[in-house]
């Protein structure tokens, strides 16, 4: 125990505040409750649970009702990594296509999606907004795509593709995946809160399947993905024969599963209530906003207006942001950048609080 507290004491932790480049966050305390409750749990051997398969199988229909669908289907599983990796190869098996058409923004899970399935990468350029180009788009979707990506929440600055204008490129028997896996937890709260927010889920009849990330704004514990689907039977295109088992086949990635994150969701989701996540997101938009404020004050320019907790900021001429990165680590604070367009990035996650904004950039001030 004591090696163990040496490990974690050189740790960082989202009590201090000062990770703001995690989409992650500290889960509340009953949600580590939960998880905790179930740690024996494993859903990839699912007749010895019974009652956290029936969990998860509430979960996935609280999560379908949130993204605006009816007889919605799908897991939790490990991450969004395993969700995208899951909608490409049912796609790739259901159609016998190879080609996967995603924007330049697109989570780097597709990239090893393709390489693990043998699939096409078919990269689309981003518009001026940062958003995927519909027009280039249109011109690589054809016969041979399997499946098109699009974004609700891109990794970088949290951006949304034209979600309804994508859709209405896609052939009859294309696959249309969203990746929400920060986004689907934020996007409805917005517009709970009279932010106009554009249309990303089930209510777009083409999209077929969608991430969510419950261990992101979803306030469960790590890890804790989710795949939702609306083909019925979809999954049956991936099953893999267990018979030594209690279920004679299995429809997901990984064998064993950490079902405790089922437990996790459902104690979030139950405890905090649309009501409990609409505060969450006011808070972090508030503490965006505030982080924008002092940007400003400083003479930064943003990469956009923020549309969820993430701030893209542009340095001065000749400031390298990795540079800038490395010497806030030394001062223990964490901060992501983004390549292109060059900029830091900050993450406001729940754990991150305006003082802690505000002890940050009078660091950066410091550095730049």
């Amino acid at each position: 125990m004591a090696e163990l507290d040496k490990a974690r004491a050189e740790d960082m932790h989202f009590s201090d505040g000062r990770i703001i480049s995690s989409m992650c966050t500290a889960p509340p305390p009953l949600s580590l409750k939960a998880h905790m409750d179930f740690i024996e749990s494993n859903l990839g051997n699912s007749g010895l649970y019974p009652g956290t398969s029936q969990l998860e199988a509430q979960v996935i229909d609280q999560l379908g009702q949130l993204m605006n669908g009816t007889g919605i289907s799908g897991h939790i599983v490990n991450g969004g990594t395993e969700s995208n990796i899951m909608a490409l190869w049912i796609a790739r098996n259901t159609t016998g296509k190879k080609e996967v058409v995603f924007p330049e923004s697109a989570h780097f899970s597709f990239a090893k999606a393709c390489d693990l399935l043998d699939m096409k990468p078919v990269s689309v350029p981003l518009s001026d907004d940062l958003t995927i180009d519909i027009d280039k788009a249109r011109r690589v979707i054809n016969d041979r795509t399997a499946i098109v990506i699009g974004m609700a929440g891109t990794t970088e600055l949290g951006l949304i593709d034209p979600l309804r204008e994508l859709g209405e490129l896609i052939p009859e028997g294309t696959f249309f995946h969203v990746d929400a896996a920060f986004g689907g937890f934020v996007i409805p709260f917005l517009k709970d809160l009279g932010h106009e927010m554009p249309d990303f889920d089930f209510k777009i009849p083409e999209v077929t399947s969608i991430t969510i990330d419950p261990h992101k704004m979803g306030m469960s514990t790590m890890p804790s993905g989710a795949f939702l689907t609306r083909k019925i039977g979809a999954s049956d295109n991936i099953a893999t024969r267990a018979p030594y088992l209690t279920l004679l086949k299995q429809t997901t990635l990984s064998g064993t599963r950490c079902s405790a994150a089922v437990a996790s969701t459902y104690a979030a989701m139950r405890n905090l209530g649309r009501v409990g996540y609409r505060q969450i997101v006011k808070n972090c938009m508030d503490t965006t906003y505030h982080a924008a404020t002092r940007a400003r004050e400083l003479g930064l320019e943003l990469v956009k207006e923020p549309v969820m907790n993430v701030l893209g900021i542009h340095l001065p001429e000749g400031k390298e942001p990795e540079q800038v990165q490395a010497l806030l680590k030394q001062r223990g604070w964490m901060v992501s950048r983004v390549e292109d367009p060059k900029c830091i990035r900050l993450v406001v996650m729940p754990h991150v609080e305006k003082r802690h904004v505000d002890l940050l950039f009078k660091e950066l001030e410091v550095v730049i």
